[in-house]
């Protein structure tokens, strides 16, 4: 990659963008299957509201990977993953672990190294967390994203099943 990347926590400035990226995947799992991904048709102002609420939560990683040197006025947002502490239920050894509920790259900096700089830092906050897994749910006609989490280590360990309710 030629261009620097930079993952810095994310502020309110960053919000919109991060909502505009995270719209995009959105509409994509949306087009796979509606039943499963019926999008709000105020789902942008209910992200912007989400992300916002979450920003300063401690148990929250908003993860935005920037362009470019620091020193001009903004750094274009490229990337971002959301990521949370969740409970899990109580029948296992470990109560929590890492969920990863967004993460996007902008196409022009797709298979540049910024995607995998996103989760090898998820992976640390999580550890920094004492939880002793990370996990994230890949649509199955996301090919790339699986090739992607896979060779990040990921295995899949359940896939999930949806049919419409009568």
């Amino acid at each position: 990659m030629n261009e620097s990347i930079t993952l810095v926590p994310a502020g309110p400035e960053d919000v919109p963008g991060i909502v505009e990226l995270c719209l995009s995947v959105e509409r994509q799992h949306e087009a796979y299957w509606p039943l499963r991904w019926q999008l709000r048709s105020d789902l942008r102002q209910r992200y912007h509201r989400w992300l916002e609420s979450n920003l300063t939560t401690a148990r929250w990683l908003i993860l935005c990977a920037k362009a470019g040197a620091s020193a001009g006025p903004v750094p274009p947002l490229v990337g971002v993953l959301v990521a949370a502490i969740q409970e899990e239920i109580p029948i296992y050894l470990y109560r929590e672990y890492a969920f990863i509920h967004d993460m996007a790259v902008i196409p022009e900096y797709r298979r540049r190294g910024v995607a995998d700089k996103l989760l090898q830092e998820a992976r640390c906050w999580a550890g920094r967390h004492g939880v002793n897994q990370i996990r994230a749910m890949v649509a199955v006609e996301n090919h790339a994203a699986t090739e992607l989490f896979s060779q990040a280590g990921y295995r899949a360990t359940y896939r999930e099943m949806v049919q419409a309710a009568e």
